[in-house]
């Protein structure tokens, strides 16, 4: 896909792919897109706040961040502490075998 065959969306419209759509058609189809971006908008905005795009959608994605985030920091503080868990047991393994070393 090229950028120059892609019309951009707004929000909870998808961008416009003019790569399969006859050129002859694309200046009537760029604008019938842009007519849905205007009535989309004009439709948000007489909703109420916690029904509009930005507050339902937009709010979901930042929590699925968040966990997403969240998640990826647990995995890195367990590896951290098993890392240093095995640490400690190579530390022991190696002070048993200098002991037995020692006493030979």
């Amino acid at each position: 896909m090229q950028d120059d065959h892609i019309v951009k969306g707004y929000k909870g419209i998808m961008d416009l792919d003019l790569s399969s759509i006859d050129p002859k058609f694309h200046k009537e189809v760029i604008t019938q897109h842009m007519k849905d971006i205007d009535e989309y908008k004009r439709e948000q905005r007489e909703r109420p706040d916690k029904l509009r795009y930005e507050h339902a959608i937009v709010n979901a994605y930042k929590i699925l961040d968040l966990d997403r985030k969240a998640t990826e920091q647990v995995a890195k503080e367990t590896i951290q502490f098993e890392n240093q868990k095995d640490q400690k047991r190579i530390n022991i393994f190696n002070r048993i075998q200098e002991n037995k070393n020692m006493r030979k």
